[in-house]
């Protein structure tokens, strides 16, 4: 339908390289978050280092389509298709990039396509319980990223983001839930712009610094 790119065939082509992906801007305004992150990523047998190596995993499955005949990725494999795949009218793209010239971002998102009869980016999410509605916000912005550049890019018409949460630890424990929203119907869009200008008043204000 479009032709896609990979990220680095897309900064490639748009001389993009300095710009910074949703992953960078929030890592750039949210330091002391940051630095908890990173300390707890750096212990092993923490809960926080665990889940995201669950998580990456998930996301491995998911992305393509292939469990690697690991007994609970099987089975989170066939949940996802059974309670959430089975909505998805359409699979565009996965993991692929994109670059908003007007905003000056570029990222990968996880998915996009038709998801019940309207055009959608969405996000995987594994996690240890399904999340709650404001527990899903923090991922709002990201989607939306991806959301407008896409629409920049191809002329699309992007009206969704969507979360699809896997939850729990254990084969026993699996559940889905899908989180949806109109794309221009809450504060995500002008959060995300937002926090991509200031990224850049940042990084210009630091270069601007005597050495």
């Amino acid at each position: 339908m479009y032709q896609y790119m990979t990220l680095g065939q897309a900064t490639k082509k748009f001389a993009a390289k300095e710009y910074p992906s949703p992953s960078k801007v929030w890592r750039t305004l949210n330091k002391a978050e940051v630095a908890a992150f990173d300390r707890a990523m750096a212990d092993r047998n923490s809960a926080t280092y665990k889940a995201v190596v669950a998580g990456r995993r998930a996301h491995m499955t998911l992305e393509h389509d292939n469990a690697q005949k690991d007994e609970f990725q099987e089975k989170l494999l066939e949940t996802y298709n059974k309670d959430i795949g089975v909505d998805i009218d359409e699979t565009w793209a996965k993991e692929m990039g994109v670059v908003s010239m007007m905003h000056k971002y570029r990222g990968k998102f996880d998915g996009v396509g038709v998801y019940k009869g309207r055009e959608t980016v969405w996000d995987y999410k594994k996690t240890n319980k399904i999340k709650t509605p404001s527990g899903v916000k923090n991922y709002l912005r990201q989607c939306s990223a991806y959301a407008i550049a896409h629409n920049e890019m191809y002329g699309s018409n992007i009206d969704q983001i969507a979360i699809f949460n896997i939850g729990g630890k254990t084969i026993e424990d699996l559940n889905t839930r899908v989180f949806t929203y109109d794309l221009d119907d809450g504060d995500w869009v002008d959060g995300w712009l937002t926090d991509v200008k200031r990224y850049w008043e940042e990084v210009q204000g630091r270069a601007m610094l005597p050495v």
